[in-house]
């Protein structure tokens, strides 16, 4: 080997110690690696060494990040862990099957650590009501996350590098489909659920951890600070009440009633409709009007106008806030033109579009005549309405936001997200569009039509991966340049020893799980790629089955707790130590590792 051979070298050693020992930032460390390489010479010319910059993987795992939360702020997640909450039972088998089966579906065209976060809070509920500890539901959701994103090429980073590397090794002549790796991702899932169903819950055990709420949330803050008297009410408007036909400003219910109307749910043909107050909106006869407000005023108004009263279940809370209802709480900025006037004065509710449940001063709780009340320096408000018109509440300099709820979910963009989501996977199936051009397209509409708000995809995006694929993609290249790779792939497998495909897919998957668990499945996939490339043309067998070998290899890492963020994610709420991952996913490991490599080498 020459000496930019034995740079390569010295940089992939390097650049591991660092990713394990995360001495620096994992990003500093790969944004380092194509600096090093290009001032040695060891990648030719030196502008190569910021390939990644430009590759095609970086660009589609970046759009992805935005597909992924419009899925989750347009509420199709919301909906699947819904019916996770409807369907779920009391059965701790039956349970956890549907738990794996339903994460390990979205988590195939959502990110891992998303489909976790979307899930976590539904199977605590689920953990509640049928009285089973989270410890036994925790561990099965994080690992259904992780059999995931052996299903498609867009559900790990890993996969979308080891496509998009195949596709450049073989100058265009090979590539892997989006749903290639389903063909043996499908049994490797089914195989892995029906190990955690049948013996991996066994070796949890029950660790005896409170599956009550945990305080800290939004609604637990909002009731320490507020206390609130106020509940949502529903009255049904009659046929010939005066209330019909008059406008939410005419009806003045608000400033009679002390009562703040927040939506109205009407009959439209076959279907039910939640609309947005505003104060030209008309009431009709038949409307359900959702109001927030004490229960004596409340009853007043009932009384007044002979109307139906009714508290709001949960169900239909939690569907308010299903269609984009939201709450926050902001404070009144010292230069604000808000002071010394009242709510109604600056006609606070036809200017944004939201309603002031209760008033904050001092710790007191303002929550009658709140709109006649004038607004004093330090004031919090309690606001509540559409998301759209919180986000605006941002660009008030008036106002200066303390808490809000973080879930921004808007059921009524599931059917534009999913349609995204084809417009983003059908053009490179049908060999139409590249993945890159078709999800930065698809991403882009998410944000125009509102499934995903700008300040959402700005968050999505996980710069620390894209900088780590950014920066190993030269080092890729240069161990495949300087013959390092070939010579990895000689010393792993012996030409002479003639060796047999189990024995070289093997190798691979066991390679690129330790990388993986190790340090990260994006940079295991970079590093391995010229290595499954270089193996497949020495040992004869089909690169593409190489290349899933790696990838099937970086999605297991179920042993130790820091090899996936899915498990991070679990640990806490699941109660568990790094023996109990150990336990548990030594077993699963073995038994994805077998199903890959026999059925690849079949």
């Amino acid at each position: 080997m020459d000496i930019h051979a034995w740079i390569a070298v010295a940089t992939l050693v390097t650049a591991m110690v660092l990713f394990i020992s995360k001495l620096i930032p994992l990003e500093a460390t790969a944004l380092s690696i194509p600096v090093v390489l290009a001032v040695t010479g060891t990648v030719n010319p030196s502008e190569a060494a910021l390939r990644g910059f430009g590759n095609s993987a970086v660009i589609s795992l970046g759009a992805i990040f935005v597909l992924s939360a419009g899925l989750k702020e347009s509420g199709v997640a919301t909906l699947m862990g819904r019916m996770l909450e409807r369907f779920g039972g009391k059965k701790e088998w039956r349970l956890i099957l549907l738990i794996m089966v339903t994460t390990c579906v979205l988590s195939a065209i959502m990110s891992n650590a998303a489909t976790v976060a979307v899930f976590l809070p539904a199977v605590l509920v689920l953990s509640r009501r049928a009285n089973i500890s989270p410890s036994r539901l925790m561990m099965p959701l994080g690992y259904a996350a992780i059999l995931g994103g052996t299903l498609t090429l867009i559900s790990t980073t890993s996969n979308l590098i080891l496509g998009s590397e195949l596709e450049r090794l073989s100058g265009g002549g090979r590539s892997l489909g989006m749903f290639e790796f389903a063909v043996l991702g499908i049994p490797i899932s089914v195989v892995g659920i029906a190990y955690m169903v049948l013996i991996g819950t066994r070796l949890i055990g029950e660790n005896g951890l409170d599956n009550t709420p945990k305080a800290g949330s939004f609604q637990e803050r909002l009731k320490k600070r507020y206390n609130p008297e106020k509940k949502l009410f529903k009255l049904t408007i009659p046929s010939g009440s005066e209330l019909a036909d008059t406008t939410i400003e005419k009806a003045s219910i608000g400033k009679r009633f002390q009562i703040e109307v927040v939506q109205i749910l009407r009959k439209k043909g076959f279907r039910k409709q939640f609309i947005d107050i505003q104060p030209d909106l008309k009431i009709n006869a038949g409307d359900v009007l959702f109001v927030d407000g004490r229960n004596k005023d409340a009853q007043k108004l009932a009384k007044v106008h002979s109307i139906p009263i009714e508290t709001a279940t949960e169900v239909e809370l939690e569907s308010l806030r299903g269609r984009g209802i939201n709450m926050a709480e902001v404070l009144i900025s010292p230069h604000s033109a808000f002071l010394d006037r009242t709510l109604i004065d600056i006609r606070f509710r036809s200017v944004f579009g939201l309603s002031v449940l209760a008033i904050l001063r001092s710790g007191k709780i303002i929550e009658k005549d709140v709109g006649a009340t004038p607004l004093k320096l330090g004031d919090a408000l309690l606001v509540y309405g559409p998301v759209r018109y919180i986000r605006k509440l941002e660009e008030s300099d008036d106002l200066v936001f303390l808490d809000r709820q973080q879930s921004e979910e808007d059921v009524r963009h599931a059917p534009i997200a999913l349609l995204l989501l084809a417009v983003a996977l059908l053009p490179p199936i049908l060999g139409l569009f590249p993945l890159a051009v078709s999800a930065l397209a698809s991403a882009l509409l998410m944000v125009a039509t509102g499934c995903v708000s700008l300040r959402g995809a700005q968050k999505a995006i996980d710069f620390r991966i894209l900088f780590l694929i950014i920066g190993t993609i030269p080092l890729g290249d240069a161990l495949f340049q300087t013959g390092v790779a070939g010579k990895m792939a000689a010393n792993l497998f012996p030409a002479e020893m003639s060796l047999g495909p189990l024995y070289v897919l093997g190798v691979l998957f066991v390679v690129s799980a330790l990388f993986s668990t190790t340090s990260n499945n994006a940079a295991a996939a970079v590093i391995l790629a010229p290595v499954a490339y270089a193996a497949a043309e020495s040992s004869g067998i089909d690169v593409s089955k190489t290349f899933l070998a790696v990838a099937y290899g970086a999605s297991c890492a179920f042993v130790l707790p820091f090899a996936h963020q899915c498990n991070l994610m679990t640990m806490g709420p699941g109660g568990y130590k790094t023996k109990d991952f150990i336990k548990v996913g030594v077993g699963l490991s073995l038994v994805m590792a077998t199903t890959a490599v026999v059925l690849l080498a079949m």
